[in-house]
């Protein structure tokens, strides 16, 4: 019994001490990663911060050419703007290679280096992320690499139950991937670090080497993590959000259970959807570019026919849509205050006008100044109204009454926001927006048709449909990364095995290709490199690639959509690959 018991001590302190002296040097392929983006709202800094924003807005009749624009998200700084995730697709070898990513490396644990391709004679793929005209999409580009890491192991780091071997993990210098220090307790390396790794071996079954491996890491923006930064050092990453959330199904059905609403083609902007069929999860939800800005809530969050009698939302007349009538009646009413409430007069005598013309004349009248204003503010409604109702075709004597109407509920309304104690800006700003609606209540009861709802605008009214405009939010991301790797050959490979000897751009394949190709170029020196497509008639249609690349071979995949999202058309199409003074041209054909 103690001879069994001594001989099983001494096979497992052998094996311990062989397993612990395990090094991670090989060549590795990439068969599976998971990637986690978490996208926070940040405080500005950087000189590139001058394109940002914090609002997501929408824009009438489109973004590029704005007659009108509403806000329909905000975020302070420390705000989540969003939270992305690689699809599962990717933590297989089929679904890398359906999306175009191809990584090989190779690690040298002895000489601290990390080399991309860690395949000879291969090229590879990485997916990353561009940001251009505030809109950020993702990019599988080509990377090479040749890095410094660096790694860290204790006693605990060989676990017999997985049959694994694990190190802390560290890239202290690399053109590809973020940098991170090697921990020395992954089991909660973020109590000490902001950035960090760990790189884990499974063994095979003889226990003679690695078969599998999984490197994970966690890092941020900033300095340590050479990512989102300028070259001053400051944070200057922007997230470009050109989507909003709306629904397709809302409208319908309420619609569809008779309560009065008109059902447009569009989705709806902000809608959260329904849950048709039961599962627990509401259907009909997208992000969209296009849609309706619809509201049947008002600002008590409670729905009109829940409501009857006391119906909040701004849009009660116009059938619960932002239309083209309640634009022009909102737009008289901010119009005429904008114009009205202009200071003019220097009543002080500094020389700077402090003084609205009409609230100075009310007070000479002898007013005092709140007086005043509310009465240059019921004056200038009251002008408002009569224009919006000549506009919509009623004679001069019924637009005097709707005007004195509409006038009246304005200073009404101001005097109540003042003697409530909202700022002079915010009660002149909430009043136009409550008079608006008033005026067009004052115009249905008049006998106009002022529910404009049942169609698109149509050159006269409608519903309006807004467009997206692409929004640059300052934006602090955090990374959590899982890659899984399969094992090739434990012989690490040196970077002059594979590195070129020429600039060259090879014809691509399949060619011609629907729906996708592959462009493959070499380049000789690290440089600059932009890879676009261009039609027959010299208009950039895409940007595959722009940016900084190592020396090596790159393959770089075209799915034929125009750098705007759309699909191009069948045709011949020219990619153009630039890398520092070297420019060569290749044609492609596009076949649907």
């Amino acid at each position: 019994m103690k001879k069994q018991l001594l001989t099983s001590i001494i096979i497992t302190l052998v094996l311990s001490a062989a397993l612990q002296a395990q090094t991670f040097t090989g060549s590795y392929q990439l068969k599976g990663v998971k990637v986690i983006y978490t996208n926070v709202a940040r405080l500005t800094g950087s000189a590139d911060d001058s394109v940002s924003q914090y609002t997501l807005d929408a824009h009438w009749p489109n973004a590029a050419t704005p007659a009108f624009s509403a806000t329909l998200a905000g975020w302070a700084p420390g705000d989540t703007i969003a939270v992305f995730e690689t699809p599962d697709l990717l933590l297989t070898p089929a679904g890398l290679a359906y999306v175009g990513i191809d990584l090989s490396v190779g690690l040298n644990m002895e000489e601290s280096s990390m080399l991309i391709p860690g395949i000879e004679g291969t090229s590879s793929t990485y997916p990353t992320t561009n940001t251009e005209d505030c809109s950020t999409f993702a990019v599988i580009a080509p990377v090479s690499d040749n890095a410094d890491i660096t790694s860290s192991s204790t006693s605990d780091s060989y676990d017999a139950d997985e049959g694994s071997f694990a190190w802390g993990f560290g890239i202290s210098q690399s053109t590809v991937f973020d940098w991170f220090d090697a921990p020395d307790d992954w089991a909660d390396p973020g109590a000490d670090l902001d950035n960090f790794g760990v790189f884990t071996g499974y063994f095979n079954d003889e226990n003679t080497g690695f078969d599998e491996a999984t490197l994970e890491w966690h890092a941020i923006d900033g300095q340590d993590s050479d990512s989102g930064i300028d070259d001053a050092g400051f944070l200057n990453r922007h997230l470009g959000v050109t989507l909003a959330p709306g629904d397709t199904v809302t409208v319908a059905v309420l619609a569809s259970t008779g309560i009065p609403l008109n059902v447009g083609t569009y989705p709806i902007l902000g809608g959260a959807g329904v849950d048709l069929d039961g599962d627990g999860v509401a259907d009909g939800t997208l992000d969209t570019d296009w849609g309706y800005y619809f509201d049947p809530n008002g600002a008590d969050g409670i729905p009109f026919w829940e409501q009857p009698g006391a119906d909040d939302s701004p849009f009660q007349f116009t059938g619960y849509y932002m239309t083209y009538n309640f634009l022009t009646a909102a737009g008289a009413l901010t119009q005429a205050y904008t114009d009205g409430m202009i200071p003019t007069v220097d009543t002080d005598g500094d020389g700077v006008a402090d003084t609205p013309a009409l609230v100075y004349y009310f007070v000479t009248q002898g007013l005092d100044p709140t007086s005043a204003l509310i009465m240059a503010a019921d004056s200038l409604a009251d002008l408002a109204g009569q224009a919006i109702a000549t506009a919509f075709g009623l004679d001069a004597g019924t637009a005097a009454v709707i005007g004195a109407s509409v006038g009246a509920y304005a200073g009404t309304t101001l005097t109540a926001l003042l003697t409530g104690g909202v700022s002079v800006e915010d009660a002149l700003l909430q009043t136009g927006q409550a008079t608006a609606v008033y005026a067009l209540g004052a115009l249905a009861q008049a006998g106009v048709t002022v529910d404009d709802s049942d169609h698109d605008w149509n050159g006269t009214n409608g519903r309006m449909v807004f467009q997206i405009g692409n929004s640059c939010v300052p934006d602090f991301q955090a990374r959590d990364v899982y890659a899984l790797f399969d094992v090739v050959t434990e012989v690490s490979i040196e970077s002059e095995d594979i590195l070129p000897a020429k600039f060259a751009v090879y014809e691509n394949y399949p060619n011609p290709f629907n729906p996708s190709t592959n462009i493959i170029f070499d380049i000789v020196e690290q440089s600059q490199t932009d890879v676009t497509v261009w039609n027959l008639l010299g208009q950039k249609v895409a940007v595959l690639f722009s940016g900084d690349l190592n020396a090596g071979r790159h393959s770089i995949k075209f799915d034929g959509h125009h750098t705007n999202g759309s699909l191009l058309p069948s045709g011949v199409y020219i990619y153009r690959i630039e890398s520092g003074s070297n420019v060569a041209t290749k044609k492609m054909m596009l076949l649907k």
